[in-house]
């Protein structure tokens, strides 16, 4: 795993924190999530191989490359046709931590995650989260 990538996350918080400044928490995450999804089509479409929408083991390996290269400890010690069991053991935003909920904030490339790569016909729930005192952040998410 390459060494967590500082100037990245770090300009992303510090983008949050302006934006939530000049124009309110709900707008910041509204443009937030505009960009972060830019920046993962971007990659994921980059993916080599390319990835097949709907295939579970497509979304770890596409995703799970991106994130460690970004220096992420992420892992997926689930993934079968209908369920993905996705595990941050790294904070990508431990800055924005008591500035926006880690819902809020999860949602903002979780969402785009799922359905760019899987489908509509998916969805996430988080079970555990280190912002609420977990050892790591777990989305557990299946086939609706």
């Amino acid at each position: 795993m390459a060494e967590r990538n500082e100037a990245f996350f770090s300009l992303y918080e510090n983008m949050f924190f302006v934006l939530k400044e000049e124009l309110g928490e709900d707008r910041a995450l509204d443009l937030f999530r505009n960009i972060v999804e830019r920046g993962l089509k971007k990659s994921y479409d980059a993916a080599e191989p390319p990835f097949t929408k709907g295939y579970p083991q497509d979304f770890a390996r596409v995703v799970g490359e991106r994130d460690r290269k970004l220096g992420l400890d992420v892992r997926f010690p689930l993934v079968e046709d209908r369920k993905i069991v996705y595990q941050f053991h790294s904070d990508p935003f431990p800055r924005l931590k008591m500035h926006v909920s880690p819902e809020n904030i999860d949602a903002t490339y979780m969402r785009f995650k799922v359905s760019y790569l899987l489908g509509d016909g998916w969805g996430y729930r988080t079970t555990r989260h280190m912002w609420k005192g977990d050892g790591y952040t777990e989305h557990v998410i299946t086939m609706r």
